[in-house]
C-alpha cells in the first residue's frame, strides 16, 4: 500500500531531472558551444590524424638535393613497401605451378595399348614367321615395335603375362604422370617443385614433387626400368618397349589454379613494418635524397591518414575539458555581462578560425624548435577585439580558452601556450588606455616590446644561444605591430556585424555635434538641455559604481530623441502655452508614452548600438504618469481610472547603465521644481526619488545593490549641489548653533 505513493514520487523526480537535462541541451548557449565544439574537435583530429590534408608533402626525388630538413611530426609506423613486395614475391615463388593429369588421355592410351595387345596375339596365332608377324603389325600400329622386338615377344614363352606386366607398368606410369614441363627455365618453376593433381578412387589427391623428380618423356626410360628393376634384362627391356610407345604426356599446367594459389599466398603476407619516431630528422638540408630516404619521406605523407586511437581518444577527453572550462568562465559572475546569440557566434566563429589558422601553419611552416608556434599567431589582435568589442574581461577569459584551445597542434607544447597567453593579455589590457581607433597603432608597437621581452624570458629559461635573440626579438615585433594593425582593421568591421557599442563608436556618438543632436538642440532645446544634464548625472554615478560610464552618457544624450518631432507637447520646450491644456487627460498621456515607442524607431533608423536602444526603451520603466493620472482622478469618478493606462508599457531596467539613465532622468526632471534647496533637502530629495523607484520594483531587475544605490545617491547630491550653487542654502554647523 505504501509503494505506489513513492513509485509516483519516483516517476515525478525522473520526469523532473529529464525536464531539466532537456532544457540545458535546448539552450542556445549550449547548442552553440556544441557546435563548436565539434568543429573543433574536426580541426583538430584531421589535422592531427590526416595532416596530409591540410597540406601536401614536399616530393623528395631520390638523387636530389633536399632544399630543407626533413623532420617527422609524428611517431608513425608504416608499411615498407619495397620490403614488403619482395617478401609478395618471395611467397609467390614458393608455391608450386600446379599440373592436373589428363584423364582421357590415360584412357585412350591404355585402350591403344589393350587394342595393340588383342591384334598382336591375334597375329601370332595365325602367323608363325617373324617377318610377317611385324609387317603385319606394322600394318595396323606403324612404328610401335621394331622387328628385334617383335622376334623377343615371338620367342617369350609367356607372352600373355608379359603383355599384363607391361599394362600394369604403363598404368603406373600414366598415374603417376608424365609431366609436360614446358619453358622448365621460365620463372614459374622458382620453387623447384610442382604440385600435382590427380583422381583416384573419386577422390582428388595433391602431390609435391621435386622438379628431378617429375616424370617426363626425356627420363622415363629410366623410370621404366627402374619400375622394372626386380625382374632379368631381357624382361626388363621388353617390357619398356612395350610400354614407351603409349607412356604419352598426360599432365599439363593448370594455369588458371597456380594463378589463384600464388596470388593468395602473396594476399596472406603481412606488410614489413617500419617505424618513424617523431623528431627524427629524415634528410639535412643540402644531403642526397637516397631511395630508402626518399621512400620513408612518401610514407609520412601516406601513412599521416593513419588513425593513433590514443591520440583521437586524448584530444576528444582534452577539448571537452576546456569546452567545459569555457561554459563555466562565460558565466555572467565572472565576465559580469550576459552574452547575447551573436556575441557567442562571434567568439565560436573566432576561436574555430584561430584554431584552423593554427592548424594550417602547424602543418605548412616547420619553424626552429627555440621558437614557439604562436609566433605566428594574431593572439593580440583577437583578444583586442574580444575585448573592445564584448568587454575587457571577456578579452582575457577567451584569451586563455584559444590558448588552451590549439595546444594538441603543438604537441602540448607549453612556450607555444605561455606566449598565446601573455601576448592575449597584454593586448587586452592596453585596451584599457585607448580613446581613439589611431591608438590601436601605438598598441602594436607596446605589443612588439612585450612581445621580445616574452620571447627573450622564455629563451633564457630554455637554455637557448643568446645569438638567437635578435630574430626572436624580430619576430615579437612583427608579431605585436601586425596584431595592431590587424585589430585596427577588423575592429569596424565587427562593430557593423554586431552592431556593438564598442569605446569608439561610443566616444564617435557622444560628439554633441551629430545631426540627431543638433536637431534636437534646433528642435527642442528644452529636452537637449535635459539630456545634456541627465548625461552628466548617469555619468558621474556610473563611475561611482565602476558600471560602463560611457554607455549610461550617450544612453543619456539619445533618451528622449522620441520628443524631436513633438516637442512642444513636453514642459521643459513649452514658454507659456501648454498643449495639453486643450486635451483630455488620456490623450495627453497618449502622447507622453509615445515618445518611448518613436525613440526607439528613431535609434533603430540610425541603427544604434541595442544596448542604448534599451535605454531608450526601459528609461521610464513601468512607471505612472502621475499629473495626468491624478487629473484624470479630479475629472472623472475613481472607477472609471485604471493606473495601467497611465504607465508606460516600457521594460524595467535590464542593466545597471539602463538603471542609473533611469534615475538620473527622474532626478534631473524633478529638481527643476526645486524651491530654495539647501543639502538637506537634497539629500532628502534625491533619497526619496530612488527609494520611489525601489519601492515600486523599478530596479528589480537592474542587479544594482543597496551599496550601489547609496553612491548613486551620494554623486547624483554632488552633481546636483554643483547645479544649485548659487542659491543653495547650508544648514548651520552645531558650533555656529551654539
Amino acid at each position: 500500500m505504501h509503494m505506489k505513493p513513492q513509485s509516483k514520487n519516483n516517476q515525478n523526480n525522473y520526469h523532473k531531472t529529464s525536464t531539466a537535462i532537456l532544457k540545458i541541451f535546448k539552450q542556445e548557449r549550449f547548442l552553440i558551444l556544441a557546435g563548436c565544439f565539434i568543429i573543433s574537435l574536426g580541426i583538430v583530429l584531421i589535422s592531427t590524424q590526416f595532416g596530409s590534408l591540410f597540406v601536401r608533402i614536399p616530393d623528395f626525388k631520390m638523387g636530389t638535393v633536399a632544399e630543407r630538413d626533413f623532420v617527422v611530426d609524428r611517431d608513425i609506423i608504416y608499411i615498407d613497401e619495397k620490403a614488403t613486395e619482395l617478401k609478395r614475391q618471395a611467397a609467390r615463388s614458393l608455391v608450386p605451378p600446379i599440373f592436373r593429369i589428363n584423364e582421357e588421355i590415360t584412357g585412350r592410351s591404355l585402350a591403344q595399348f589393350d587394342s595393340f595387345r588383342e591384334e598382336f596375339l591375334k597375329i601370332m596365332e595365325q602367323e608363325s614367321s617373324v617377318e610377317k608377324i611385324f609387317l603385319k603389325s606394322q600394318l595396323t600400329f606403324p612404328g610401335v615395335i621394331d622387328k628385334e622386338s617383335t622376334a623377343l615377344l615371338v620367342e617369350h614363352t609367356s607372352l600373355s603375362g608379359l603383355f599384363d606386366q607391361a599394362r600394369e607398368l604403363l598404368l603406373v606410369t600414366l598415374t603417376r604422370g608424365v609431366v609436360n614441363l614446358a619453358d622448365r627455365d621460365n620463372d614459374a618453376y622458382g620453387s623447384g617443385s610442382i604440385e600435382l593433381w590427380r583422381w583416384h578412387e573419386g577422390r582428388l589427391e595433391k602431390e609435391e614433387y621435386l622438379l628431378e623428380e617429375v616424370l617426363t618423356l626425356s627420363n622415363l626410360i629410366d623410370f621404366l626400368e627402374q619400375e622394372s628393376s626386380h625382374l632379368p634384362d631381357q624382361e626388363t627391356s621388353l617390357l619398356r618397349r612395350l610400354v614407351e610407345p603409349f607412356a604419352k604426356e598426360n599432365s599439363f599446367l593448370d594455369a588458371e589454379q597456380t594463378r589463384k594459389h600464388r596470388q593468395k599466398a602473396m594476399d596472406e603476407v603481412e606488410g614489413v613494418v617500419g617505424n618513424l619516431v617523431e623528431g627524427q630528422v629524415l634528410v639535412r638540408r643540402g644531403d642526397i635524397v637516397s631511395e630508402e630516404i626518399a621512400h620513408q619521406i612518401r610514407a609520412v605523407g601516406k601513412y599521416s591518414t593513419t588513425l593513433n586511437l590514443n591520440s583521437i581518444i586524448g584530444s576528444t577527453i582534452y577539448l571537452t575539458l576546456i569546452f567545459a572550462l569555457a561554459v563555466f568562465l562565460l558565466n555572467k559572475k565572472i565576465i559580469k555581462i550576459n552574452l547575447k546569440r551573436s556575441q557567442l557566434i562571434f567568439l565560436g566563429a573566432t576561436g574555430c578560425f584561430y584554431l584552423l589558422l593554427a592548424a594550417l601553419l602547424s602543418r605548412s611552416f616547420q619553424l626552429p624548435e627555440w621558437l614557439p608556434l604562436s609566433i605566428m599567431l594574431p593572439t593580440a589582435a583577437i583578444s583586442i577585439v574580444a575585448a573592445i568589442i564584448i568587454s575587457t574581461n571577456l578579452g582575457i577569459v577567451f584569451t586563455l580558452l584559444i590558448s588552451l584551445l590549439f595546444l594538441p597542434l603543438v604537441k602540448m607544447d607549453i612556450s607555444s601556450f605561455l606566449f598565446s597567453l601573455l601576448t592575449g593579455v597584454a593586448g587586452t589590457a592596453v585596451v584599457l588606455k585607448l580613446e581613439k581607433r589611431i591608438d590601436l597603432v601605438w598598441a602594436g608597437a607596446f605589443l612588439a616590446l612585450v612581445n621580445s621581452l616574452i620571447l627573450i624570458t622564455l629563451m633564457f629559461l630554455k637554455g637557448y644561444m643568446p645569438e638567437r635573440l635578435l630574430f626572436a626579438v624580430g619576430s615579437g615585433i612583427l608579431n605585436g605591430f601586425f596584431s595592431g594593425i590587424l585589430s585596427l582593421g577588423f575592429i569596424p568591421i565587427f562593430e557593423h556585424a554586431l552592431n556593438a557599442p564598442t569605446r569608439f563608436r561610443l566616444m564617435e556618438l557622444s560628439d554633441l555635434n551629430a545631426p540627431p543632436l543638433k536637431k534636437m538642440l534646433s528642435q527642442a532645446p528644452g529636452t537637449y538641455s535635459h539630456s545634456i544634464s541627465v548625461a552628466n548625472l548617469a555619468e558621474s554615478a556610473c563611475n561611482s559604481i565602476t558600471a560602463n560610464a560611457l554607455l549610461a552618457r550617450v544612453g543619456a544624450y539619445y533618451h528622449d530623441i522620441g520628443k524631436i518631432d513633438q516637442a512642444e507637447y513636453f514642459v521643459e520646450n513649452q514658454r507659456s502655452y501648454n498643449k495639453h491644456d486643450d486635451l483630455k487627460p488620456s490623450l495627453s498621456v497618449a502622447v507622453i508614452k509615445s515618445h518611448v515607442k518613436i525613440g526607439i524607431e528613431k535609434a533603430k533608423e540610425l541603427n544604434l548600438p541595442n544596448e542604448i536602444i534599451d535605454i531608450i526603451a526601459q528609461h521610464h520603466g513601468k512607471g505612472v504618469i502621475k499629473y495626468f493620472y491624478n487629473l484624470a482622478l479630479e475629472k472623472s469618478s475613481a472607477r472609471n481610472v485604471s493606473s495601467d493606462d497611465y504607465s508606460y508599457p516600457g521594460n524595467r531596467p535590464k542593466s545597471r547603465e539602463a538603471a542609473v539613465v533611469m534615475l538620473a532622468d527622474s532626478v534631473e526632471a524633478a529638481s527643476r521644481l526645486l524651491k530654495k534647496p539647501n543639502m538637506v533637502k537634497l539629500e532628502k530629495f534625491v533619497g526619496d526619488l530612488i527609494m520611489e523607484k525601489l519601492n515600486n520594483n523599478e530596479l528589480s531587475e537592474s542587479e544594482l545593490t543597496l551599496k550601489d544605490l547609496e553612491n548613486i545617491k551620494k554623486s547624483f547630491i554632488q552633481i546636483l549641489a554643483g547645479y544649485f550653487h548659487s542659491r543653495l542654502e547650508y544648514p548651520k554647523t552645531r558650533e555656529e548653533l551654539r
